[in-house]
């Protein structure tokens, strides 16, 4: 999943959503683009969490990931953005964009400059969070990148990819381009196949 950001005074007009699905282009003020959110891949999360109440149900929103290790530009992008107006564009490792925000809802950057997790710990924790009232709709249109270009969904892979222990025994086979997340230790060692 990828996720790019544009502050919500750079959108011109309402999207107008149908079915779950932003209808045309979204309308962008002149020289206005997407972009990149400087977090760590693979840790990206998005959260939409119904709330009702007096009958109306709302979604609170909560988009977190992580950016360990962090230099003093990425410190200073991110104070940039702290408690900003912005509007978020996720792509879903199928390609699908969802668009988090529109002129009257938006998300807002919180972070912390410590992580809580040991992987995280001499990192930051990046939180954005918001209200709206509908689930984040899938946009098929077009997304201008601030520094040129568009973006675009991550290339799809094909294939598989074989997980073999030192005996050569094949111990599993993975669609490529997914991830596999080993839940105990385990001693690797590298060697030419």
């Amino acid at each position: 999943m990828a996720a790019y950001y544009l502050p919500q005074e750079d959108l011109a007009a309402e999207p107008v959503v149908m079915n779950g699905a932003v209808v045309g282009e979204l309308e962008l003020v002149a020289g206005a683009g997407w972009r990149k959110l400087p977090y760590t891949p693979n840790t990206l999360k998005l959260e939409e969490t119904p709330k009702t109440e007096r009958g109306v149900t709302t979604y609170q929103l909560r988009v977190t990931a992580n950016r360990p290790q962090p230099d003093p530009g990425v410190l200073a992008a991110l104070e940039a953005l702290d408690r900003r107006k912005l509007l978020l564009l996720l792509v879903e490792a199928g390609g699908g964009r969802r668009l988090l925000g529109n002129t009257e809802e938006y998300v807002q950057l919180v972070t912390s400059t410590e992580g809580q997790s040991p992987a995280t710990r001499a990192g930051v924790e990046l939180r954005l969070e918001g209200e709206a009232s509908h689930r984040a709709p899938y946009y098929p249109g077009g997304a201008p990148l601030l520094t040129g270009g568009t973006v675009s969904a991550p290339p799809t892979a094909t294939g598989y990819v074989d997980i073999i222990d030192a005996n050569g025994n094949l111990m599993l086979r993975v669609a490529a381009g997914k991830t596999v997340k080993v839940l105990s230790s385990f001693l690797v060692k590298l060697g030419v196949v």
